[in-house]
C-alpha cells in the first residue's frame, strides 16, 4: 500500500525537465550539429567534428547526464552505462570525460576548439556556440 501511494503521489508531480543545449567554442565554424552528429560523438561512433577537427565529448554526472541521454538516444542511462561497459571491455573506445558542474563545461569548452559538451539553457552565454537544443 505504501509504494502504491508514493508511485500515485510521484504520477501527480509534474516532471521538471531541463532544456539541454549542446555547445561548442565560439570560433569554431560549425554553425549547428543533428542529434544524429551528436549521438555519434558521445557514443563514440566518430571521434571528428563535421569540419574535420578532432572531437572532445564531454559529459556531466547525473540527473542532467540521464536526461541528456534520453533525450538525444531515446535510451535510459543505464542502457547507455551498459554500451560504454561493453565498447570499454572490447578496447574500442572510452566514454566522454565527466567533468562536475556547468560552469566547468562550459570553461573546458571556451578553452578548447574542439570539445563539445551540454549544459542547461540558463547555464549557457555568449562565450560558447550553441550547436543543437534538446527539449
Amino acid at each position: 500500500m505504501k509504494t502504491f501511494l508514493i508511485s500515485l503521489l510521484l504520477a501527480c508531480i509534474p516532471a521538471v525537465r531541463a532544456e539541454i543545449l549542446v555547445i561548442g567554442h565560439v570560433k569554431n565554424d560549425i554553425d549547428s550539429l543533428t542529434a544524429k552528429q551528436v549521438q555519434d560523438i558521445y557514443l563514440g561512433r566518430s571521434r571528428v567534428l563535421p569540419n574535420g577537427k578532432f572531437a572532445l565529448p564531454i559529459d556531466q554526472p547525473s540527473p542532467l547526464r540521464a536526461e541528456f541521454y534520453e533525450k538525444l538516444t531515446g535510451r535510459p542511462v543505464e542502457q547507455i552505462n551498459a554500451y560504454w561497459a561493453r565498447i570499454m571491455f572490447t578496447g574500442q573506445a572510452s566514454p566522454p570525460q565527466q567533468l562536475p558542474s556547468d560552469e566547468v563545461v562550459m570553461r573546458t569548452v571556451r578553452e578548447n576548439e574542439g570539445a563539445i559538451g551540454y549544459v542547461n539553457k540558463a547555464s549557457a552565454d555568449k562565450t560558447v556556440r550553441v550547436l543543437l537544443q534538446l527539449d
